[in-house]
């Protein structure tokens, strides 16, 4: 199936094109890296550079198309297992990759051409050689975030296998290097908020330190920190800063609750495959915290699982928008002991402003 690649949906999304380039053998070590995804693989149209390039030999004959087989692709990504899954012919992965692929011939440098006659015994004239133009993309929901181009010479043992491997080894040791699937990387090709030097959060919640903070690979999701209790495993504070995705012409009170009862949603959910029954404490009702210099106004939530073979499990969660951002403070224990800790942490949590992907699309959606 043939994709042709998708039109960038936001005006500040560039792309991330390359002069193509002609690589080096790839390392026979490839480093040990697997993306905890689906991929879904698709064969598209050469770009009008790559399409350029390869017509720049000189060559009487046109480029030809699909020079590498996207069968032959598809085999090696599903037998490297660098992904979770490689889907052929679908789009129901978040990440896409689209390979273009041209051949054509054209003039060697003197040794090589040399080089390939007196291998192919005779049939390759001295001064012509084969050259593979490949064009590697890699989208996200159809947006594109990367794209590597790469020129091979190859010889006249070599089969279509070896240079496909060849060609996607030095796509994937690149990828890895650029970080291409990383969370962090993905945030900055779409515009989203940065996180990792505009989002301040405390170090301590009163008895609680902070763990760690994970992006979700998901720019819509935004980030999590976990705080937990040095004395008590099980006692836990997250604290997850994601943009506001319903329309903020809506009611702050009515986006609030929405996002508590998609939690509350959630939460049976997971109780059910537990085997646990929920137990509602509290029904989403508005929670202030007045510093004196400023008023946090937002919502409370409070349920328990239980069980005959366990103690309760408690959970009370927060939500609260700072600029156009929803955060969210989830406990693991009731009311009772995590209002004041969230009294004490809001004065110390920074948001990022308004991200350009936020933005595109909150213009897309008034117009």
């Amino acid at each position: 199936m043939k994709r042709l690649s998708g039109l960038l949906v936001l005006g500040v999304l560039a792309g991330c094109q390359q002069v193509p380039v002609t690589p080096e053998k790839p390392a026979t070590f490839l480093p040990q890296y697997h993306v905890a995804a689906p991929i879904s693989l698709f064969s598209t149209y050469a770009s009008s550079k790559l399409t350029a390039e390869c017509e720049a030999l000189d060559t009487q004959k046109k480029c030809k198309e699909d020079a590498l087989s996207g069968s032959q692709f598809a085999q090696i990504l599903t037998e490297k297992n660098w992904f979770d899954e490689v889907l052929t012919d679908s789009d129901n992965a978040d990440y896409e990759l689209l390979i273009a692929s041209l051949s054509a011939e054209g003039p060697a440098p003197k040794q090589k051409a040399l080089t390939l006659h007196s291998a192919s015994g005779g049939l390759w004239p001295a001064d012509v050689v084969p050259y593979y133009f490949s064009e590697i993309t890699v989208q996200w929901r159809g947006v594109e975030i990367d794209s590597q181009q790469f020129r091979t010479l190859a010889l006249s043992d070599e089969s279509d296998a070896t240079l496909s491997q060849e060609v996607l080894e030095t796509w994937w040791l690149a990828a890895i290097k650029k970080r291409v699937f990383s969370a962090e990387y993905l945030f900055a090709a779409l515009g989203a908020s940065d996180y990792r030097s505009a989002l301040a959060l405390p170090e301590q919640i009163g008895a609680f330190v902070l763990e760690d903070s994970q992006y979700y690979p998901d720019p819509f999701k935004g980030v999590i920190t976990r705080y937990s209790h040095p004395e008590y495993e099980d006692a836990l504070i997250d604290i997850t800063v994601s943009p506001v995705m319903v329309d903020l012409s809506v009611p702050v009170e009515t986006r609030l609750t929405t996002a508590l009862e998609l939690n509350l949603q959630e939460a049976r959910q997971i109780a059910t495959v537990q085997g646990l029954q929920l137990v509602t404490d509290s029904p989403p009702e508005s929670f202030t915290v007045n510093t004196g210099d400023t008023l946090f106004k937002g919502y409370r939530m409070a349920v328990h699982a239980e069980s005959d073979k366990s103690e309760p499990i408690f959970a009370t969660t927060y939500v609260f928008e700072m600029k156009d951002k929803l955060v969210t403070l989830a406990t693991t224990f009731p009311p009772r002991v995590a209002d004041e800790l969230i009294a004490v942490a809001l004065p110390s949590i920074e948001v990022p402003g308004e991200s350009e992907l936020m933005k595109a699309i909150r213009r897309m959606a008034s117009e």
